[in-house]
């Protein structure tokens, strides 16, 4: 997750203040903790300080924005000491999936049973692009078919399956991605290897979380346990180290590599959403969450629409485990929703990264890129973000636009909006769709190391 992300889903509050008063605001962790839940991180921290000392009883993972899949990094923790028993078959997906598992058992055996929190924080699907050699080689070839295929056939699938009217206006190939037949066979096959990784990852990710929930129900606890899966952005759009890692010899999924996944597959894993991670479109801010409350939620398998926002979570599960309200949050508990019953937010929701940014209510999506203007979307009729009615509707943008500019001086104290640009960011490229974006040129394989990944 990201550092926004992050601290919206553990305090319930916009990220500016929340960042800004980190020390001083209860986090989610700390809040459980008084009233008797034993408390537990494992993956990626990412927040000022150590967990240790922010209400959590155990500890394993790193403190960083990310790490080595295979052989960590030296921020990595076990509760407060450093550490490094990384064997050879180390790997961070499975490490933490089985440190999940033995927590539950851990808890649940004690006398009585004690109710926890496991705050689950894989870095799956995370750069660097790192999967075991025969997951990879098991996914190698799939997706020579190209981005646009996939992308057309998810479609095809979410409508057949519900997920997407039957109608659905899709929305167009980014301007800045390059068809898949105009690349070389060598350009295909590194891209190739790069979604062929990918998928690796995100496969021994749900063997892990499958792990977990068979725990629940071996111990027993499953029907008294809320189960939240959700991703908190859009899929990594950029590419920025592949000239060095190729220099290097380093190929995606190599021990020591750095790879991103890069704008073609990043466009086909947000499908059906405009653009991805970093922008605060759909593509950037909305992700399916998945839940599992067996005691609660009554029918199994069923489709949500309701949009609810990470300051929502700490709201809710705050709510189920008998927290006393925090008058102070942002976020509002959706409960009700979990209960089957009619619950909407009654507030916006505000984004802003880099200069992205974005206000949202029911009706309205007002949103701009690369700080290329604003865009307006009726997301009741187009929820994906197709047809820009800034033009037809300016009393729309102008009032949309006022109460973004009034939330950003309530977190920040900045009455001018001074965005950091993409343009003088040295991570980030402008990544627009529709004309401002950078142009992606994926790279070819070279022919000294295609043997190490060749069916």
């Amino acid at each position: 997750m990201s550092v926004c992300s992050r601290l919206s889903l553990l305090t319930g509050k916009w990220w500016p203040q929340a960042e800004k008063h980190f020390s001083q605001t209860p986090l989610l962790s700390e809040r459980l903790h008084e009233v008797g839940y034993k408390t537990a991180l494992i993956g990626k921290w990412h927040l000022p300080g150590n967990p240790m000392d922010r209400g959590f009883d155990h500890f394993f993972g790193f403190l960083g924005g990310f790490s080595n899949h295979f052989v960590g990094s030296s921020d990595y923790r076990l509760d407060n000491e450093p550490y490094d028993q990384f064997g050879e078959d180390y790997y961070s997906a499975d490490a933490f999936s089985e440190r999940a598992v033995e927590f539950i058992r851990q808890t649940t055996s004690e006398d009585g049973g004690v109710p926890f929190f496991i705050y689950l924080s894989y870095q799956t699907p995370h750069n660097p692009l790192h999967a075991p050699y025969e997951d990879v080689m098991r996914n190698r070839g799939k997706y020579l078919q190209g981005w646009q295929k996939i992308h057309d056939e998810r479609i095809r699938r979410q409508k057949e399956m519900g997920i997407l009217p039957k109608n659905a206006e899709m929305p167009s190939c980014p301007q800045n991605l390059p068809a898949w037949e105009s690349l070389s066979p060598q350009q295909q096959d590194l891209e190739d290897l790069r979604m062929s990784v990918y998928t690796a990852m995100v496969e021994r990710m749900d063997c892990g979380i499958a792990k977990v929930l068979d725990a629940l129900d071996a111990c027993g606890v499953a029907d008294q346990t809320i189960v939240l899966f959700v991703s908190d952005n859009g899929a990594d759009p950029f590419s920025n180290t592949d000239d060095a890692m190729l220099r290097a010899g380093k190929l995606p999924g190599d021990t020591m590599s750095n790879w991103q996944l890069g704008t073609g597959w990043a466009y086909a894993s947000v499908t059906p959403w405009r653009l991805y991670k970093i922008s605060q479109h759909g593509g950037g801010i909305t992700s399916g969450a998945i839940v599992r409350y067996p005691g609660v939620i009554k029918k199994e398998g069923d489709l949500c629409y309701t949009a609810v926002h990470f300051v929502d979570v700490a709201p809710t599960l705050a709510q189920i485990a008998g927290c006393k309200t925090d008058e102070e949050e942002n976020g509002e508990s959706f409960l009700p929703l979990l209960e089957g019953k009619s619950w909407s937010r009654e507030e916006p929701m505000f984004f802003q990264f880099v200069d992205n940014r974005a206000v949202r209510t029911g009706k309205w999506s007002l949103v701009e890129v690369d700080g290329a203007g604003w865009q307006l979307f009726d997301v009741r009729k187009d929820p994906l973000e197709c047809c820009n009615l800034a033009d037809r509707y300016p009393e729309v943008v102008t009032r949309l636009e006022e109460m973004w500019r009034q939330w950003w001086y309530d977190q920040t104290g900045q009455s001018e909006y001074k965005p950091i640009s993409t343009q003088n960011h040295q991570h980030y490229a402008p990544q627009g769709d529709w004309g401002s974006g950078k142009l992606y040129v994926p790279r070819a394989m070279p022919e000294y190391l295609k043997h190490r990944y060749e069916k």
